[in-house]
């Protein structure tokens, strides 16, 4: 599979994840911008944003749930291993 399909269903997944967390710091709409990928596919960076919360809670709260997400990337997406989710704001880097 190409990265772009990679990166793609990795933002699918992880968006559906993370709607399903059950963490007062994750506001109700997280929205994942992009998810680039690294060329072994071993890690992955996840660009988040939101339009209400603290985003330093946010990226704790999602950091805290990584094991959890990464379980959810592993069930859903067909890759030899699952990468590692690194968390980012959106807003900190331009696209």
């Amino acid at each position: 599979m190409k990265p772009e399909q990679i990166q793609a269903q990795l933002t699918r997944v992880i968006s559906d994840a993370i709607s399903g967390l059950r963490d007062p710091r994750v506001p109700m709409i997280v929205t994942v911008e992009r998810v680039t990928v690294t060329a072994d596919y071993s890690i992955a960076r996840v660009y988040v944003s939101a339009m209400t919360g603290d985003m330093d809670e946010l990226l704790d709260a999602l950091r805290g749930a990584r094991g959890h997400l990464q379980r959810q990337v592993a069930e859903h997406v067909r890759l030899r291993r699952t990468p590692l989710l690194e968390f980012h704001n959106a807003g900190d880097r331009p696209l």
